[in-house]
């Protein structure tokens, strides 16, 4: 029997649907024990903003009740991921004088030098943003650069500390956590979509040697960047590959689940160079329904590939390029570019961005993990599989709940 201190349960509240797993700590490895999807209706997730929180924590308690199915224990702990397009990281540096000159470097120091970055992230932020994470990237004493751990011990006249700093919109943080709790669970971590998605897919080497992940969902696009094994940009995007059907159905006057079924069945990202190489499969012809449901015309594999690659294009160059040229992080790019989500799932989606970025790609499903059943080694569930890699690595500190408490906001919610 699984004992509840032994699970560990992650959510990924996606903009169409719901992904939970839960799983426990083996000497094999990380076991995956039970797995639910809930889709979700149209709009009660906006390019990964909540719209409709009691819908939300509906799908999320029902996510927990077939969890506990398939568990035999009630699931009390969970973690969550966050992007939405509210998360931003910035790089911040701090330096600080060392009184008198040339004493050794105290934990009160860098105490000082945090309080330091705090207030920055404040003045430049306001109160609206949360710190989500800090991630210091080096330390330098004097003219020393390029230390990786606390200087403790050391002597110098002054301190510098380089941190990347994980802010989140407060009140959005907020909503997804009620509307964790209201559906009857603690949460126990919350980790950006991104990086979930990078202990997903990416090896050891490809963080070392510099790379760029790009997790394109439904509503929203998240991207990390890694090098020298360490995290310097993180960033989320309020456009994804759901913004690809609303096209398609503008453009062909079709309904948008229709035209999501038409990108993924017939829409090329790479279509510039299926032009230039005279691809027959752009001649095919697909039939098109109206609103009402009618046939209405047919239309070429061409026309709908243009539209494709004209927001897909977008999302690459206008705003992931642009994010990451500004900084000139592309140079330091030595594994390329790796895409998972559901976008990357798109035909031509390497060819598209190797001719963007200028540098190697890859499309990427999560690792397989032990009992992982095979459907889920799919793109679109990378960040929810790394949401709970991420969370097998932390210790956990859990205090029991007041049962008594709960069940009465329970009984009150549910009933």
């Amino acid at each position: 029997m699984v004992l509840n201190e032994e699970i560990i349960t992650a959510i990924d509240i996606g903009t169409g649907k719901i992904f939970g797993l839960s799983g426990i700590m083996k000497d094999t490895g990380l076991e995956v024990i039970a797995t639910d999807v809930q889709t979700l209706p149209e709009d009660i997730i906006k390019k990964g903003q909540i719209a409709d929180s009691e819908e939300v924590s509906n799908s999320i308690f029902s996510t927990l009740q077939s969890l506990k199915k398939n568990v035999g224990e009630r699931i009390e702990w969970v973690t969550i991921g966050i992007g939405g397009g509210h998360l931003k990281g910035s790089l911040i540096s701090k330096r600080i004088s060392i009184e008198p000159q040339g004493r050794e470097i105290g934990e009160t120091d860098f105490q000082m030098l945090k309080r330091e970055i705090k207030n920055a992230v404040i003045a430049a932020n306001g109160t609206g943003r949360k710190v989500l994470y800090s991630v210091p990237q080096e330390y330098r004493i004097d003219d020393l650069s390029g230390i990786k751990k606390e200087p403790v011990g050391m002597h110098g006249n002054t301190l510098e500390m380089k941190v990347h700093i994980i802010t989140v919109d407060i009140n959005q943080l907020h909503n997804i956590t009620d509307c964790v709790k209201n559906a009857g669970a603690q949460i126990e971590n919350v980790y950006p979509h991104s990086w979930a998605a990078a202990e997903a897919v990416l090896t050891e080497e490809e963080k070392k040697v510099g790379c760029l992940l790009i997790d394109i969902g439904k509503g929203t696009t998240d991207i990390v960047f890694f090098s020298e094994g360490s995290i310097i940009m993180t960033d989320s995007i309020r456009v994804g590959s759901g913004n690809v059907d609303v096209d398609l159905a503008k453009g062909l006057h079709t309904p948008v689940a229709f035209a999501e079924e038409i990108k993924k069945k017939h829409g090329w990202c790479n279509y510039p160079k299926m032009i230039s190489e005279k691809e027959k499969t752009l001649s095919d012809t697909v039939e098109i329904f109206n609103l009402s449901g009618k046939l209405s015309r047919t239309v070429r594999v061409e026309e709908i590939s243009r539209i494709v690659y004209e927001r897909m294009r977008e999302i690459f160059e206008d705003f992931v390029k642009h994010r990451v040229e500004k900084p000139a992080l592309l140079h330091t790019t030595g594994a390329g570019v790796i895409i998972t989500g559901g976008g990357a799932k798109l035909k031509g989606i390497t060819d598209l961005a190797e001719s963007v970025f200028e540098l190697p790609a890859r499309a990427s499903s999560a690792k397989s993990m032990f009992n992982m059943d095979e459907s889920f080694q799919q793109t679109e569930f990378t960040t929810g599989i790394g949401l709970l890699m991420l969370a097998s690595k932390q210790e956990r500190k859990r205090e029991k709940p007041d049962i008594i408490e709960k069940a009465k906001k329970l009984l009150g919610k549910w009933f």
